[in-house]
């Protein structure tokens, strides 16, 4: 007879006492079945706010239309993640179910500072030189871009202090994210706008 049915049936017997099994295995089958579960409804948000970067980064003009743009962004995303995760486990920071969650969180804050920087290129003279042009952009875009990532980053390494493992590990690692996101925005993601504006 296994526990359970025993506990089962203690129950039914008992009037004032109730017996429930649990093991650490459970718990962490029930925390990764909550995981995974909510894993294909982050991969579909995924997929939408790249559609709607792709679609509105730009007008629908042949001139402005900047999917190659949106890709660039995303691919910054990728970028990011893919190196940011290898640091941090060069580092020594743990992986666990909420770690792909973290996609999510980079393709948010990648986009914004694409449509951000790419406004403030918009708003410029289109007569100007294209240099100058990225110059008043950054001027303009570049320290929103900066406070935002800077203020994430300090963030999240103060999320690292809590004594939960799993919460302070996915601090460590979205830090990292964020900080090489910051990077590839200025040295991808940037100098292809110049090469858009060229184009």
């Amino acid at each position: 007879m296994s526990l359970e049915i025993f506990a089962q049936e203690f129950n039914l017997d008992s009037q004032f006492i109730n017996v429930y099994v649990m093991t650490m295995n459970s718990f962490d089958n029930a925390f990764a079945s909550d995981v995974l579960g909510d894993l294909t409804l982050v991969q579909v948000a995924i997929g939408l706010v790249a559609t709607y970067c792709i679609v509105f980064l730009g007008s629908c003009s042949p001139i402005h239309f900047r999917s190659l743009a949106a890709l660039v962004a995303l691919l910054c995303v990728a970028l990011a993640y893919s190196a940011s995760y290898g640091l941090a486990t060069y580092l020594g920071g743990k992986t666990a179910g909420i770690h792909s969650l973290l996609p999510f969180l980079l393709i948010g804050i990648g986009v914004d500072d694409a449509f951000v920087l790419t406004c403030a290129v918009d708003q410029t003279d289109p007569r100007d030189s294209i240099e100058n042009r990225m110059r008043i952009a950054f001027m303009h875009a570049g320290a929103s871009i900066t406070i935002t990532s800077l203020t994430n980053v300090f963030a999240f390494l103060l999320g690292m202090t809590t004594s939960l493992p799993a919460l302070s590990n996915f601090c460590f690692f979205a830090a990292l994210g964020i900080l090489m996101l910051y990077f590839t925005t200025l040295t991808v993601f940037a100098p292809f706008l110049v090469w858009d504006l060229r184009r």
